[in-house]
């Protein structure tokens, strides 16, 4: 099996995988959130795309007459996935509205235009129109893109302060690694094109072969990512609208100004803040950030940090002690008791208590059985 094979049986599998996961996702619940329903046709639109270029390999006889320009939706519906998923739609433009027909209309020009130079050419003439032809549509596509995908990429960095309630549940870190994986891709796509070009339209093929492994990645990773998401904000959406036990007070002494800085963090749930520092805090409570150190060290024995730990690994065992949570992933329940990661809070856990979460669970399903 040479390398041509090889890639040709990588690009059908790939297909298939995205095919499976948007009919496993259009399933889902979630499909009907619109933001996800777009993400899902981007991966529809990529696995179409392989398998379309799986079947040019293959010299598919319908692929001699037309072919689809799926790589113009990419972009474009990972934008429309965006504005909605970040709740930000109303502040932009519904670029989809004006890419779908010129799609469409890009298909029909093709068909037309391949049709009437077969007529009137020789079948070396026509190859060549063909591949200048498409050749010249995917670099007017790749400029489109381009433009777009950085569009999105600045909205996710600088316009924050849209997507606030957004951010309580999803950091998006995800969606920067995506971000990442797609830069790679396009880099791909312009050498490929760019070496398509210098070649005159001829022995370009295996300088597709980076981007298609590329595409590959990304609904392999997509895919799964999308379903961890998804899972993730479900859950953590359900905690914090549930709006479990409020946290007790347990008043460590006498002072009242250390009682005081107690009731105001169980109260306001200031320690479900993953943000939340000596700084801030300190503010909140009109000192200085040196006396609320000094004033948690002499009535708690604990730094700052251990404190509020301490009530974030209480109120994480409320949680997992809830049977409405028992197949909740560790890390919701982890983020929403206002850690950072899921190995921060094992940490921190496995610190306060000496055991692991894991553990905690499986030691009270003992005691209940």
């Amino acid at each position: 099996m040479d390398i041509s094979e090889i890639f040709n049986l990588f690009l059908i599998i790939s297909a298939i995988h995205g095919f499976a996961f948007s009919i496993f996702l259009f399933k889902r619940d979630n499909h009907k959130e619109r933001g996800i329903y777009y993400l899902n046709l981007m991966i529809l639109v990529i696995a179409l795309n392989n398998m379309q270029s799986w079947l040019l390999a293959e010299q598919f006889i319908v692929m001699k007459y037309i072919q689809i320009p799926w790589h113009f939706l990419v972009a474009p519906l990972f934008y429309t996935f965006l504005i909605n998923y970040l709740n930000i739609k109303k502040h932009l433009t519904n670029i989809l509205k004006y890419i779908v027909p010129l799609f469409l209309i890009s298909i029909v020009f093709q068909v037309v235009c391949l049709a009437f130079q077969k007529d009137n050419s020789t079948l070396h003439e026509y190859q060549l129109f063909y591949e200048k032809y498409t050749a010249f549509e995917e670099l007017f596509s790749l400029l489109i893109s381009i433009s777009i995908f950085i569009f999105s990429f600045s909205l996710i960095k600088n316009k924050k302060e849209l997507f606030n309630d957004v951010l309580s549940f999803d950091n998006l870190k995800w969606l920067n690694t995506f971000i990442f994986l797609g830069g790679i891709t396009y880099g791909f796509w312009i050498i490929a094109i760019a070496v398509k070009f210098y070649l005159n339209f001829t022995g370009f093929i295996i300088f597709y072969y980076p981007l298609r492994i590329m595409t590959t990645i990304l609904i392999y990773w997509l895919g799964y990512e999308l379903v961890y998401i998804l899972r993730q904000v479900k859950e953590r959406k359900a905690i914090r609208e549930k709006g479990l036990i409020k946290q007790e007070k347990v008043l460590h002494n006498n002072s009242k100004k250390f009682n005081h800085i107690e009731t105001y963090i169980l109260d306001n749930r200031r320690f479900l803040d993953n943000l939340l520092s000596l700084e801030t805090l300190a503010t909140e409570l009109q000192m200085s950030s040196s006396q609320l150190s000094k004033l948690i060290n002499e009535q708690s024995d604990q730094n700052f940090n251990y404190l509020i730990n301490g009530y974030r690994i209480a109120y994480s065992k409320e949680l997992l002690l809830d049977e409405n949570y028992a197949n909740y992933t560790i890390t919701s329940i982890a983020l929403e008791s206002g850690f950072n990661s899921k190995s921060t809070f094992y940490y921190a856990f496995k610190k306060h208590t000496g055991i692991t979460p894991t553990e905690f669970k499986k030691n009270i399903h003992k005691q209940l059985s």
